[in-house]
């Protein structure tokens, strides 16, 4: 069975978050899930190998949030509460 592809609004949905992942880390691979409209995210290539995926999105507006969020963690832009 074919494995289904992200239509071209998904892609665009991503686009810009997708690219800024990208000019902050190293690999990426968003495959759709088996069923439901999610995307199994993977983020080395060895994890991608072993099937074994880091997010679990459920669709494509909480994938492009995940992207999002890890670029903001990424560049320091979400500081961690200071215990006083």
């Amino acid at each position: 069975m074919e494995k289904k592809k992200m239509t071209k609004r998904q892609e665009e949905i991503i686009k810009d978050n997708l690219r800024s992942y990208k000019a902050n880390f190293d690999f990426i691979k968003i495959e759709d899930a088996d069923y439901g409209g999610g995307f199994y995210v993977f983020t080395s290539e060895e994890r991608a190998k072993n099937g074994d995926w880091t997010q679990y999105c459920y669709n494509i507006d909480y994938l492009n949030g995940w992207l999002y969020g890890c670029v903001q963690a990424a560049n320091g832009i979400m500081k961690r509460k200071q215990e006083v």
